[in-house]
């Protein structure tokens, strides 16, 4: 086989490589900009970080209005009637 047989044949190979696993057309970054146009945001104003504050401070309140309700329920949010100071009723 020539020399120029060979390079004949690797730019063919090259070529068919090119064509076979050549560009996408799927838009490559401007796809990924226009699937999601705000990719740091997970609500319509807030980042995940302001998500999952959000998300522990109301299972903090749900927590301690639970305690709280518990305390009324077993009756001990009252001020016991031994106390040395006069209790309002």
């Amino acid at each position: 086989m020539s020399k120029r047989a060979r390079i004949a044949m690797v730019a063919g190979m090259l070529a068919g490589l090119a064509w076979v696993g050549g560009c996408s057309s799927s838009g490559g970054r401007y796809g990924a900009i226009k699937s999601d146009l705000t990719p740091e945001l997970d609500t319509l104003y807030q980042r995940p970080d302001d998500v999952e504050n959000a998300l522990t401070l109301m299972d903090d309140e749900n927590w301690r209005i639970f305690h709280e309700d518990l305390g009324r329920v077993f009756y001990t949010n009252r001020p016991s009637r031994l106390t040395p100071e006069p209790v309002p009723r």
